[in-house]
């Protein structure tokens, strides 16, 4: 049975969570701090499947708590907050939370979005079990292959790491994407502006390759809500405009001129291939 622990400071808020979790099978504890969340989870951190958590809390925010409990657990978190404000703040300084939500709420959409989030984490974990039962099958072959002289594995080795070498060489120039003032490398998902490295979320990053490989189109809301939260996301589509904002800082897009605001509909990623090339090639000069 998925264990689920609710942080709020609202009593009542507490026991109406608790009691429609518990109708769908769900275990759950409650905390009324941040405090007090923060010492369940880490006497350990595989206790909980995911937390729900109230970004005003009496001793700590939901801010703070979101952080520490990301720093020795990665379990899914969804975020209640009274103000519609507040979205730009879970969002802008990328605590860790996988979901928002907007007091009052309906129960039965937290239930749907817990849900959501416990299918995708599950799909998640095993997937990287497959990869980590790989990784062990690889490590028994390198094992056994190196049963050799000390001069034959030096040598091995020596080979084996060039070929490495030139192979992260040149993966990397095959993946490299340079629009405008932006490049892109998919195989290390480092993303450059100006010359300078920046740090993309997850999202933010799946939302400008998602852009990039349908440019010049309009895309509505709704499409982008369906390809980078999934199928099963139940929100709204203002977590789209705060991502795209912050992408849009990130990436220097001020006024909005590569990422364009198609108003009542979406979005569109402006792209001039003739504009990109002259830059691209002045930039080598």
């Amino acid at each position: 049975m998925e264990k689920i622990l609710v942080i709020d400071d609202d009593e009542e808020i507490r026991k109406l969570i608790k009691d429609f979790l518990q109708k769908e099978n769900f275990e759950v504890d409650t905390a009324k701090n941040g405090s007090t969340a923060i010492d369940m989870v880490s006497r350990n951190p595989k206790t909980y499947q995911l937390a729900v958590l109230d970004i005003m809390l009496p001793d700590i925010s939901g801010v703070d708590v979101c952080k520490q409990i990301r720093r020795f657990s990665n379990i899914p978190i969804i975020m209640l907050t009274a103000k519609s404000e507040d979205v730009d703040k879970i969002v802008g300084l990328e605590v860790g939370a996988d979901d928002y939500l907007t007091k009052p709420f309906n129960p039965k959409e937290l239930v749907a979005r817990i849900k959501a989030i416990l299918r995708r984490s599950s799909i998640l974990e095993t997937e990287l079990e497959k990869f980590q039962e790989n990784l062990k099958t690889a490590g028994g072959k390198i094992q056994v292959f190196f049963k050799i002289s000390e001069q034959q594995k030096r040598k091995s080795l020596k080979d084996l790491t060039e070929k490495l070498k030139q192979t992260v060489l040149r993966t990397g120039q095959e993946n490299l994407q340079k629009i405008k003032n932006i490049e892109i490398n998919s195989g290390s998902r480092r993303v450059f502006a100006d010359g300078e490295e920046i740090r993309l979320t997850n999202k933010e990053y799946r939302i400008l390759i998602y852009f990039i490989e349908n440019k010049d189109m309009v895309i509505n809301r709704e499409k982008l809500l369906e390809n980078i939260w999934g199928f099963d996301f139940i929100g709204e589509s203002r977590t789209i405009d705060v991502h795209v904002k912050e992408l849009r800082k990130k990436i220097g897009d001020f006024n909005g001129n590569l990422i364009e605001t198609i108003w009542s509909v979406g979005y569109r990623f402006n792209y001039d291939r003739e504009l990109n090339d002259a830059m691209n090639k002045n930039n080598k000069l």
